[in-house]
């Protein structure tokens, strides 16, 4: 018996600040598993999910806040980021000081997030 190569991938939730996982998702139907191990790491140790945990996984990074930064945000420090990703999921829009990402976010409802984007674009005129 041949034992099945896994093929890794990177999550495209994985951030760009280092913080990937890879996943080799080819397991399922030979094996029963998916494998996700740390990008940085790739001969470190493996943790082995079922698929049902592998789908609560993708669930909840689906529901993480996805951060971005305001492009009205100048290079003078004053710096906002925003994730819209969780309009869906939870009906606001969060928004942070990207100095401080570990610091409160403010949640703001979708039609007071558009007032303020419009705010901003008249102030700036």
């Amino acid at each position: 018996m041949t034992a099945e190569t896994p093929y890794w991938f990177k999550s495209s939730y994985s951030d760009n600040g280092g913080a990937c996982v890879e996943a080799a998702t080819n397991l399922v139907t030979s094996r029963g598993v998916v494998p996700i191990r740390d990008s940085k790491n790739p001969n470190g140790p493996v943790l082995t999910l079922t698929p049902g945990a592998w789908t609560g996984l993708i669930q909840f990074a689906q529901q993480a806040p996805r951060w971005l930064k305001s492009s009205y945000s100048d290079n003078g420090g004053q710096c906002v980021e925003v994730a819209t990703n969780l309009i869906a999921s939870r009906g606001v829009v969060s928004v942070r000081d990207s100095k401080n990402p570990n610091g409160p976010a403010l949640s703001l409802d979708p039609d007071t997030w558009a007032g303020l984007i419009e705010f901003v674009r008249q102030a700036t005129t």
